[in-house]
């Protein structure tokens, strides 16, 4: 079987792994500014979904979130991981969640910032709705349509600045995601996860909260006051999972670990010393 792609941080064997999750069209070294804090305990190791693959495959080979945590396991097994933390945002949450429930003998724990958890209406008529109709979808007609080439890194860092998604992100961590994001093309400059990627993704959105409100997997569960992916009345009733833990961030949007990274790590560091220390009472 083809070695499924990965990146590395503070590859260092001494140390326990954390397994990270990008979000969709977000690749992992984006988030620097989270992960690097983590590396004085760990080693972090990111498996890149299929949109960061190069050659890039063809984008109907995706039918729904489980296929990419079918690639999750794929990963885990070729890696040799098992019992590991997770911590996954958007997209990367859901499929390392997805992953968990069908091999929970992969994650001890999980960490799930800013998952996208929308209704079952919303996802079976997303799934029955035709192509063509599919591309009318706001999200997925933006995706689409969002401008993907520039001159250069410069320019593509004052196109995304003016942004209104990236309003509360710091110019440093915004150049995090520029520096890594956007490749060379040609002549010019364009996205590392091609926008028919991220649209592909955007259209095989999967439904899973029953799985979410029964699972006893510990999660640390993160959502910011003005999401637009886990709406209050779920998250609400999520509350009532005794496994789980529910954070909210008042001043923070659905890119939640790249707006206010430095108050997202020293929790996480908390949540993973606690689970470490609950295996081994339990040893």
């Amino acid at each position: 079987m083809k070695k499924l792609p990965f990146t590395e941080f503070g590859a260092d064997p001494a140390k326990p792994t954390l397994y990270f999750g990008h979000a969709n069209a977000y690749p992992p070294e984006a988030y620097k500014s989270l992960i690097d804090p983590l590396l004085e305990a760990h080693q972090v190791i990111s498996y890149l979904q299929r949109g960061l693959w190069q050659p890039s495959p063809h984008i109907n080979t995706i039918k729904s979130w489980h296929d990419l945590a079918d690639d999750v396991i794929k990963f885990f097994d070729q890696q040799g991981l098992r019992n590991v933390i997770g911590v996954g945002h958007s997209l990367g949450a859901v499929t390392s969640f997805l992953a968990a429930q069908k091999r929970p003998d992969l994650f001890k724990a999980l960490v799930m910032i800013e998952p996208v958890v929308f209704s079952r209406a919303f996802c079976g008529m997303n799934a029955m709705m035709p192509k063509y109709f599919k591309k009318k979808v706001p999200v997925i007609n933006k995706a689409l349509n969002r401008p993907d080439l520039w001159e250069n890194k410069k320019q593509a860092f004052e196109f995304h600045r003016r942004a209104r998604a990236f309003i509360r992100i710091s110019d440093s961590v915004l150049w995090d995601f520029i520096e890594h994001g956007v490749v060379p093309k040609d002549n010019s400059f364009t996205l590392r996860y091609p926008k028919i990627w991220e649209a592909k993704c955007y259209a095989t959105i999967t439904y899973f909260r029953n799985q979410l409100l029964t699972s006893k997997l510990p999660i640390l569960a993160f959502r910011g006051a003005h999401t637009d992916t886990v709406p209050a009345d779920f998250w609400q009733k999520w509350q009532s999972n005794p496994s789980h833990q529910l954070v909210d961030c008042a001043d923070a949007s659905h890119l939640l670990p790249l707006e206010r990274p430095e108050w997202l790590t020293p929790q996480i560091e908390q949540f993973i010393e606690a689970q470490n220390q609950k295996q081994q009472h339990a040893a």
